[in-house]
């Protein structure tokens, strides 16, 4: 109990203390810390962010906070390989995330503004080169992929394991919408957040949920690319867009019929996506177990023949598989030792006093600035 107080104690002060670099960089940027690079300056504020608090911080400081190996730390936040058959579904989950966003993401938007939300435009770019695209993959698409899952599906969702696995879904998902600072933002980002933290957790691994991170923001840059130039696929998604508002009941029929299927798409592919890691894993390890109960259970025979042989008697030892299974997962890898000793106090973990506080001060302090935002909005 101890172990896991200490650890969620490390990870709530390592995550307060990116709350306020994160913070102090954004309100250090608005008054033109980087207005001398020029264009260059939004990049390097974006580098700033997501690589130097984002991932170094959850990954460095947490390691010191608890006094292990960088290594340790990557496989406790789950980076293991997954396959190419695993990849190409998650690349096709985010595809569908991705439109099923644009539901969400309106549907929120509408809801403010019948409170007065006021939404500022996009300022529209004067050109748009192709090397354009590929620089903002990099920043909008790659490195939140990364970084941002780093921080939440990494840090937080492993860190609030002795929470329960619903309570640190919950707790990380939160606090990513809550981190945007941006109530447009936050509504949308929370439900990618959940759907990713429980995506982590049925996988058994960071990378799935990475990619679809990756897809829903590079196909949000792609559609910008695709608009500017006026591309077939974007005037597709035009007409498409003007024929649904024309046609109320069609619109929704159709609307409604579209929603449907990527729900069962996306349930479909989740389960595949389950089959094609964890579910491997398991068999895996069942193997091995396996080999190491008839191991033991061959030698427990030669064991019982020479008590036999020498005429003694013997207890007969038992096999504990719950500890068995637990040490084939440590020897191959699947899990650390904080895993275990988290695992172990799941159900009956009381966080202290002190957890408490620091992870009330996560939430008030990104909630008010996110609530900011809203009323700057309405002004």
């Amino acid at each position: 109990m101890k172990d896991s107080n200490k650890t969620s104690l490390n990870v709530f002060t390592t995550y307060f203390i990116i709350i306020l670099a994160f913070v102090l960089i954004r309100m250090l940027s608005s008054f033109g810390l980087f207005a001398f690079m020029g264009e260059a300056g939004e990049y390097v504020f974006s580098i700033v962010i997501q690589i130097g608090v984002l991932f170094c911080l959850s990954i460095f400081m947490f390691s010191g906070m608890q006094k292990h190996p960088i290594k340790q730390t990557f496989k406790f936040y789950n980076y293991k390989k997954i396959t190419i058959k695993a990849v190409v579904i998650a690349i096709v989950i985010g595809a569908i995330v991705f439109f099923l966003n644009i539901f969400v993401a309106n549907f929120f938007d509408n809801i403010i503004a019948i409170f007065g939300y006021k939404f500022k435009p996009s300022p529209k770019p004067t050109s748009y080169p192709i090397y354009m695209l590929f620089v903002n993959m990099i920043f909008t698409a790659v490195l939140p992929a990364i970084c941002e899952e780093t921080a939440h599906r990494g840090l937080l969702l492993k860190g609030c394991s002795a929470f329960g696995s619903k309570k640190a879904i919950i707790i990380s998902a939160l606090l990513f919408g809550l981190l945007h600072l941006n109530i447009e933002q936050f509504f949308y980002a929370t439900i990618i957040g959940l759907f990713l933290g429980y995506v982590t957790i049925l996988c058994d691994s960071i990378y799935p949920a990475m990619i679809i991170h990756f897809m829903n923001n590079a196909l949000s840059v792609y559609m910008g690319f695709s608009s500017f130039y006026k591309s077939p696929f974007s005037s597709a998604f035009n007409l498409l867009t003007s024929f649904l508002q024309n046609n109320f009941v069609l619109g929704m029929l159709f609307l409604g019929l579209l929603l449907a299927l990527l729900v069962w798409l996306l349930v479909f592919l989740v389960r595949k996506l389950f089959v094609e890691t964890t579910a491997q894993t398991f068999s895996k390890l069942q193997v091995e177990i396996y080999k190491e109960v008839a191991k033991k259970d061959y030698l427990a025979d030669i064991e019982r023949s020479k008590a036999i042989i020498n005429g003694e008697v013997e207890e007969e030892e038992r096999i504990n598989l719950e500890k068995l299974m637990i040490d084939k997962n440590l020897e191959m890898g699947l899990m650390t030792e904080l895993d275990r000793d988290l695992l172990d106090d799941v159900g009956k973990f009381k966080p202290s006093a002190t957890v408490k506080a620091i992870m009330i001060a996560c939430f008030i302090l990104t909630a008010g600035l996110t609530l900011f935002t809203f009323i700057w909005g309405v002004i």
